[in-house]
């Protein structure tokens, strides 16, 4: 079965229309499906080889179109595989995609991914057998073509012995690609790869400073300014798990924010399990939303580090909500560059016996660390009896849209086989810009996994691992687009919303 290092909260949403779109120009093999579908009900079958297909990525290209990336069980192992979509949602490689890594793993660990200035995929993952001698994290790099650039298809990243299980990676500004992971001593590592896939900080990398004592592990890293990379990890020194980020230099990896890194708050504690990621600000700093305890009581916050890496929204952050009713969870974030303002999307949970009662709410934060939906944000789900599982929430996103934000969220939980994905738009004062949210699938089945990307094309497009007999065994790739209108597909559909 599948596994995963940490609760991955992603959702998309929004789309404009795509009639009139040029599509990438075709390429030498033969085309796939038929692009994005108009029915919710037959969304786009992206990856339904046989086996499971699971913890599916999506990155946009600047032609409009996307990257998928996916492990596939079907042939005994995960392997790691890759697809190519155009602008109007049409697959451009085999359908199927093509092969990045064929692995013998029995289980799965999170990855990297990431898409260059030249509009290749950059992957980072384990390769490619399981506790073998020379197991290790290495890099692959596919062109438009679905050609694997780099010499035997992949690079190795991390040293043999030295035990590493997640990665990540970064496209960097100066046309490189900057791998990150943590070791089985717990320590940081960082390696950065020019175009040509060749180790530019040393032959093994360097090792992140920080706080003498905790391990180190990864939660994410984007690119800054100047071929400058940013990691973000949790600090673990016993139950103490404190979220913590540093620039390194292109030049050489050099730490760039102090010894230590910076501290993302000065007040909270994260769980275990959880690693929040970053947004680049577009300015060579990073933006976090994030959810930390206080003994018992989570709260959800907001954190802008500037290029220097100056807390710019205070030592603790800004709380999304001064509401001390309900606990705050796993909140995400679109950032717009634009107004400086963070719009964000989060899931409030308590208990009162015998009952356990789920909502979801949304906070814009301006420059200045203003919360502008007031004190309490936004409602967007109201507080709804969640005990058996059926109106759960999770699987969050916030994506950008004109005039505000959209967001997503699946509603139900595992123990139930019925996950309806919803999305609604939401304008700069917090007030729906839609009657009702939009529903992205209709089939009764499991969703997981949910993940997002919004196209230059101007819509929002989103994967996700789709159950149709609702076991985890069966789990094939799904895909939806999403229009700004609040409809799939390419042309008006009369059942865009809910009734």
């Amino acid at each position: 079965m599948s596994t995963h290092s940490y609760r991955r909260l992603p959702v998309s949403l929004l789309l404009a229309g795509l009639c009139g779109l040029a599509s990438a120009p075709a390429l030498s093999l033969p085309l796939g499906s038929g692009g994005w579908s108009n029915d919710i009900a037959a969304n786009l079958a992206i990856a339904d080889r046989g086996g499971e297909e699971t913890q599916a990525k999506i990155l946009p290209r600047a032609d409009g179109g996307f990257y998928v990336s996916w492990f596939d069980n079907t042939d005994g192992g995960y392997d790691l595989r890759l697809q190519r979509l155009d602008a109007g949602g049409r697959e451009l490689w085999l359908h199927g995609g093509i092969l990045v890594a064929d692995r013998s793993y029995s289980s799965t660990t999170d990855y990297g991914f990431s898409v260059d200035a030249a509009g290749n995929a950059l992957l980072s993952f384990q390769c490619c057998t399981q506790q073998a001698a020379d197991e290790r994290i290495v890099a692959a790099k596919v062109d438009a073509d679905g050609n694997l650039l780099w010499s035997g298809g992949r690079v190795p990243v991390s040293t043999t012995g030295e035990g590493a299980q997640i990665s990540y990676v970064a496209a960097t500004s100066d046309g490189d690609a900057v791998v990150v992971w943590m070791n089985d001593s717990g320590q940081g590592r960082a390696q950065k790869l020019d175009a040509t896939g060749a180790p530019l900080w040393g032959a093994t990398g360097v090792t992140l400073p920080g706080p003498a004592t905790g391990a180190k592990f990864i939660a994410d890293v984007i690119a800054s300014t100047g071929g400058d990379a940013i990691v973000s990890w949790s600090n673990q020194a016993g139950s103490t798990r404190i979220l913590r980020a540093q620039k390194l230099a292109a030049l050489d990896g050099a730490a760039l924010w102090g010894t230590d890194g910076v501290r993302i708050s000065d007040t909270g504690n994260l769980s275990a399990g959880y690693f929040p990621k970053m947004r680049a600000d577009g300015a060579g700093g990073a933006v976090f939303a994030y959810t930390d305890f206080i003994g018992l009581a989570s709260s959800a916050r907001a954190q802008h580090l500037a290029a220097d890496g100056t807390r710019l929204l205070g030592a603790n952050g800004v709380l999304l909500t001064t509401s001390t009713a309900h606990g705050h969870f796993l909140p995400q974030a679109h950032y717009d560059a634009a107004s400086g303002d963070i719009y964000a999307v989060w899931v409030d949970n308590v208990v009162i016996t015998p009952d356990s009662y789920d909502g979801l709410y949304a906070q814009r934060v301006d420059s200045a660390g203003l919360r502008r939906w007031g004190e309490e944000g936004r409602e967007i789900v109201p507080m709804t009896v969640a005990t058996n599982g059926a109106q759960s929430l999770s699987q969050t996103v916030a994506l950008p849209a004109p005039g505000g934000f959209a967001a997503a969220w699946v509603t139900g939980n595992t123990s139930v086989s019925d996950n309806p994905i919803r999305v609604l738009r939401l304008d700069t004062d917090g007030q729906p810009l839609w009657p009702r949210p939009a529903l992205l699938k209709s089939s009764a089945t499991r969703t997981s996994r949910l993940a997002s990307a919004t196209s230059t094309a101007g819509y929002a497009a989103f994967t996700w691992s789709d159950a149709p007999g609702n076991a985890a065994g069966e789990l094939n790739v799904r895909g939806q687009n999403l229009r700004y209108n609040g409809m799939p597909g390419d042309t008006l559909f009369r059942d865009g919303f809910e009734e």
